[in-house]
């Protein structure tokens, strides 16, 4: 995104705005060895941090919230828990973010990053940035000069992890100590960037993935919590099921749940734009060389001829599908893009969904065995139809009822 790299005065297009595939696919080979699957599934790394965030951070809190009777701002705490996920991955959990036990230190943040995402200036930042650019020069505001403030602050918010992060690298280096994390194996890879430009370089990346790393996930999150306390028939089998297993990350009702609020409920509705590099015909379509075209996952998965009540979360449909159909199925799910431009934190995502789960399923044992979650007043949660398709309302409370 354009505006990305004038703010944090860099030379550098991060991955997701790089058009040319020669440059895209050089600097995508920066990161596919830290996003690889078989980086994060075998990362003990990333294990650790979640238990540790889940156990020391979220547990805590909630049962904070039980206890004094508070309703839980289910937005803002998959966010937090989000942020705290995806910058300890990246950074180390000495350089991460502590939301979830610092709340009001993040609000800032959170408010920013949801204030960027706002539709129409989202899509003029990064799609018109040259017209916004010309016409702010003629002091006609295409973009509300709040969304630029806020992304000032994003941007600042994001060199700064990146900067402390490279100064504990020179004392770690100095010193001998620290481990090989996710940043370090980055830093590695563009040896053949002046080190004076790395930051901005880096920066200008992690803005991205830090922004949809932790939106996307707590926006799913979110409407799978919102989904589970609409339904308290779901809820109860769900903690049965977790309850009576002995592995409760293998629970096939909870592996439908999260597949159905992702399908219903896409972090991003897109569109997800692509040039076509050479002229093609697309089932008939005859798309010229230099055409944009897009495609959206809320369309793909409202098919009615692959889910039937498309419009209806129905977690069993993927439990009584058979597997040649519930293969299917996943392919249109299309959470993370696909070709060539693949979503770089696409196993990120997928086993941070996964994993957030396991932390996750912490909390419907340990607190759902004693508490089941109602929805308090009522929520707008109508999806804005953006790139960061949040919730209309920016806003889910829920009540933590003793049984």
């Amino acid at each position: 995104m354009p505006m990305f790299d004038e703010r944090l005065q860099a030379s550098f297009s991060p991955l997701f705005a790089i058009r040319q595939a020669g440059p895209h696919a050089e600097r995508k080979r920066v990161f596919t060895h830290v996003y690889s699957n078989s980086t994060i599934a075998n990362s003990v790394e990333l294990a650790e941090l979640l238990t540790t965030i889940g156990k020391d951070r979220l547990l805590p809190r909630l049962k904070k919230f039980a206890k004094k009777g508070d309703s839980v701002e289910a937005f803002s705490l998959t966010r937090e828990y989000s942020m705290d996920i995806v910058t300890a991955y990246i950074y180390g959990m000495e350089n991460g973010t502590n939301f979830l036990q610092n709340p009001g230190e993040g609000a800032h943040h959170r408010s920013a990053f949801l204030h960027a995402a706002e539709p129409w200036a989202f899509y003029a930042s990064t799609e018109l940035p040259w017209l916004v650019y010309v016409l702010g020069y003629f002091r006609l505001n295409l973009v509300s000069p709040s969304i630029g403030s806020a992304f000032d602050i994003i941007h600042s918010f994001v060199l700064d992890l990146t900067t402390r992060k490279i100064s504990s690298l020179e004392i770690n280096r100095v010193s001998g100590r620290g481990s090989w994390g996710t940043f370090e194996h980055i830093w590695q890879r563009l040896d053949y960037i002046p080190e004076a430009q790395k930051a901005s370089l880096i920066a200008s990346d992690m803005v991205d993935q830090i922004y949809a790393g932790h939106l996307a996930t707590g926006t799913v999150l979110t409407y799978l919590m919102w989904e589970l306390s609409r339904n308290p028939q779901i809820q109860d089998i769900l903690r049965n099921d977790l309850k009576s297993s002995s592995d409760p990350r293998s629970s096939e009702l909870l592996d439908a749940v999260l597949m159905e609020t992702i399908r219903l409920y896409p972090a991003g509705f897109g569109p997800f734009p692509r040039v076509a590099p050479e002229n093609a015909t697309v089932s008939g379509f005859r798309i010229p060389k230099g055409t944009i075209a897009s495609a959206s996952p809320y369309m793909l998965g409202r098919n009615p001829d692959i889910f039937p009540s498309p419009d209806s979360w129905l977690p069993k449909r993927w439990i009584q599908a058979s597997p040649e159909e519930r293969q299917e199925m996943r392919q249109w799910v299309w959470m993370f893009m696909s070709g060539p431009r693949v979503c770089i934190g696409e196993h990120l995502a997928v086993i941070v969904y996964w994993l957030i789960f396991a932390a996750m399923k912490a909390f419907v044992v340990d607190v759902y065995e004693s508490y089941k979650t109602t929805i308090v007043g009522d929520p707008d949660m109508r999806q804005l139809e953006s790139f960061f398709s949040t919730p209309a309302g920016a806003s889910l409370r829920l009540q933590l009822q003793v049984i």
